[in-house]
């Protein structure tokens, strides 16, 4: 899923005249699992938040004295009791969150578990994070909760990557993130200045934050500038900023960030005539068996044994729960729910668990549709580009120009595509996506090799 909104942001910040092909409506209708429903929200609250983030966060100094009078009318007021009076408003603050009174080195064992697994999920996309697990070695910049909730930061031992985590109870984990504290390529500030975790001005001993709710509440400051507004339990996401303002020991304002909403550059819509060009198939005169450039046997992709009724049938259940809105594209709106009139183009899996691909009648849009077990799904929906060519998707892809045969060179070894009516795969993909970089190849129908090059694309085959 974070791979899927890299795309997306990638596609909002193209400043050609194409639409987004991929509405993000699309892009989250998922079940999932409750660990990767925690990715998608984390995921899904951070793209959108990125596309507005200006600045960032607080630094770690002592307290304001209580009285302190700030320099200004953009200053603050600290009452007797503590509390934060906002001297642009006269409204005073909600309290910052409790500090955790659990240990630093039980914060670490307890995030731990969790941390692993998000560094193993990031694996081979996050090549900035060569930090390793957190372990005793790493430094508590902050904690939040009770003896049950937790909200901790922890930072590396050379400083490249912060985590944090969050925890129900000691053994219920919440979710978990890993950010890099530089700028990555294309980026103008640092991870933990655009996730807004961190404020980039020292001197900062207080921090407010204005919520889409109305409310002005005062953030828990920790070191190196970290802040939150801790975690309420039973899955709380939390507000969402749309004022940070850090107040230096007098009171005194030095840092503020506010929202802007993302503007949608103007696009032209892609007529709804253009068309999916696919490829007309080509017959191999001999079917690899062996990769000719290794002599591995290649694992064949099974054709599912779902009739295309049945799959139209499955699959529209998804569309009736998640019908095309308004934000989506008008080609998507104007296809409609899945109907018989629907082509399935593709399918592969084994008993009752597929991937699939339907093409609407008007032959401009593809629904990848996923299903597993009873209950759980991936679905996205795709507008066909002004090319009329998708090319080579995450999940599946068209069939290159002059191929009869596609081997795909996943981490687990190499694999035959199945090829169908000019679209191809290599296994069951969805559910839980493992996003590697891998070759693909392509040979035409004397064996010969006519395409070669890389994609990243979803390697994990077992389909949950």
């Amino acid at each position: 899923m974070s791979n899927d909104i890299e795309r997306m942001l990638a596609a909002a910040a193209d400043d050609t005249d194409q639409p987004l092909h991929t509405d993000i409506d699309d892009i989250l209708t998922r079940g999932r699992r409750s660990v990767r429903n925690s990715r998608i929200t984390i995921a899904a609250t951070a793209a959108l938040t990125t596309l507005a983030i200006l600045g960032g966060v607080s630094v770690w100094t002592k307290s304001l004295s209580t009285g302190t009078e700030p320099a200004g009318p953009t200053g603050i007021t600290i009452t007797k009791d503590g509390l934060a009076i906002d001297r642009e408003t006269g409204e005073t603050a909600a309290p910052p969150p409790p500090v955790s009174p659990v240990s630093d080195a039980e914060a670490i064992s307890r995030c731990a578990p969790s941390d692993k697994q998000e560094l193993e999920f990031g694996n081979g996309r996050n090549t900035w994070d060569t930090a390793g697990p957190i372990d005793n070695r790493w430094q508590v910049l902050l904690k939040s909760g009770d003896q049950n909730l937790l909200y901790a930061v922890f930072m590396a031992p050379d400083r490249s990557v912060v985590a944090s985590c969050t925890m129900e109870s000691p053994d219920q984990h919440i979710r978990s993130d890993r950010l890099s504290t530089r700028t990555l390529d294309g980026a103008k500030e640092p991870q933990v200045v655009s996730a807004q975790r961190m404020i980039p001005v020292p001197g900062v001993t207080r921090v407010l934050i204005g919520t889409d709710t109305g409310a002005t509440r005062e953030a828990l400051v920790g070191r190196d500038g970290y802040f939150t507004l801790g975690y309420a339990g039973n899955h709380d996401q939390g507000p969402s900023f749309r004022r940070i303002r850090g107040y230096d020991a007098t009171g005194k304002r030095v840092y503020e960030w506010k929202y802007v909403p993302p503007t949608q550059p103007a696009s032209k819509p892609i007529p709804a005539g253009i068309k999916i060009i696919t490829v007309p198939p080509i017959t191999p005169k001999v079917v690899f068996l062996k990769d000719p450039q290794t002599g591995k046997p290649l694992m064949p992709v099974p054709v599912s044994p779902e009739s295309d009724d049945r799959i139209r049938t499955r699959c529209r259940t998804i569309d009736e729960a998640n019908p095309p809105g308004p934000a989506q594209e008008q080609r998507n709106r104007d296809a409609g729910l899945i109907t018989p009139s629907w082509k399935v183009v593709l399918k592969t899996g084994t008993g009752t668990d597929f991937t699939a691909l339907l093409v609407a009648p008007r032959k401009n849009v593809v629904a990848w549709c996923h299903m597993y077990d009873k209950t759980s799904y991936d679905y996205a929906r795709s507008t066909v580009p002004a090319t009329g060519n998708f090319g080579i998707q995450h999940h599946w892809g068209q069939v290159p120009a002059g191929v009869a045969q596609i081997i795909v060179d996943l981490p687990t070894g190499p694999v035959r595509a199945l090829i169908s009516n000019g679209y191809f795969i290599w296994g069951l993909t969805g559910g839980n996506d493992d996003f590697k970089t891998v070759r693909i190849r392509g040979f035409d129908a004397n064996g010969t090799k006519v395409y070669d090059a890389k994609h990243d694309v979803d390697s994990d085959l077992s389909g949950r």
